[in-house]
């Protein structure tokens, strides 16, 4: 049984108390009150799944007020009404202004404690459903800002290949997609080396690391688990490359294990785009050693 109250409205304490005991009795949690502006004092500070009414209270707002104010003020809870008259019509005016179900007088305690267990399990129902929605509604939000994030690093690292353009040394070209790396993943460290012709590696940018100890260039096809600094909790040495040539290996390394995958779609990217401009760079030299000229230095 649900551990939420129900509300019980009547100004008849007799019956109220008579009503909250039995449905206390049946399992429920029940608090009451004696007229709607007292319930609706209640309502305000806690959400009650099923509200119990007699429609005929003297001296202040009806229960078709309370119904319609319930709706307003909380519109998952469900309204269960108790009426006095014979009239069958005055039962249907009451669904007909948002009550979930109605017990004419004189009922049967056995009568209302199932329209009410009916009530409850309805409510429950409801605010399950609120629930999902409530979760897919994040969902969505959560896609769409993570796609608005992705549109703004696909820009970035768009202006950051154009300007790659404009360079014509490795380290000005890749200091700023470095600088980006360090700030969309915070690596502990993180090293830019580029192959030598005898199959060694020359550092480039960033932190120094054992250059020995390193895989040869040949044998780095893919990334590489390489976190054995002390002090490194996780670290990867990925290769930059165009087809079957390497251009240059990145090294990050983080002091705690993190959800950084080197095929993370953001880093991919960023790896794609480096590469871009770096090839691009490789083919001015070429071309500028077809015309028999000397690269800039």
């Amino acid at each position: 049984m649900t551990m939420d109250p129900i509300l019980l409205v009547d100004d008849e304490e007799e019956l109220r108390l008579l009503l909250r005991d039995s449905l206390r009795q049946d399992g429920f949690q029940v608090e009451d009150a004696p007229d709607a502006n007292t319930a609706l004092a209640l309502m305000a500070t806690k959400h009650y799944p099923v509200v119990i009414t007699d429609l005929n209270m003297p001296g202040g707002p009806t229960g078709f007020d309370l119904i319609q104010a319930v709706k307003a003020l909380d519109p998952l809870t469900l309204c269960v009404v108790i009426t006095g008259y014979a009239s069958m019509e005055t039962a249907i005016q009451s669904v007909k202004f948002g009550a979930y179900d109605f017990v004419q007088k004189p009922f049967k305690l056995a009568e209302i404690e199932a329209v009410v267990g009916r009530a409850m399990d309805h409510a429950a129902l409801l605010s399950q459903l609120e629930g999902y929605q409530k979760d897919l509604e994040a969902r969505v939000l959560a896609k769409v800002e993570a796609f608005r994030e992705y549109q703004e690093e696909v820009l970035k690292l768009n202006d950051l290949l154009l300007a790659s353009q404009d360079e014509l040394d490795e380290g000005p070209l890749m200091e700023p997609f470095m600088a980006h790396l360090a700030g969309r993943f915070n690596p502990l460290r993180h090293a830019v080396l580029l192959p030598t012709a005898v199959d060694g590696w020359t550092p480039l940018l960033g932190d120094g690391l054992d250059l020995p100890a390193l895989p040869k260039p040949a044998a780095l096809k893919e990334p590489m688990d390489w976190g054995s600094v002390e002090g490194e909790a996780e670290g990867y040495l990925v290769p930059l490359r165009r087809g079957a040539t390497l251009l240059a290996a990145v090294h990050v390394a983080f002091p705690w294990r993190t959800s950084f995958q080197p095929d993370d779609r953001a880093f991919v990217f960023w790896r794609r785009q480096a590469e871009a401009a770096l090839y691009g760079l490789a083919r001015v030299r070429a071309h500028v050693r077809n015309l028999g000229r000397t690269p800039l230095p």
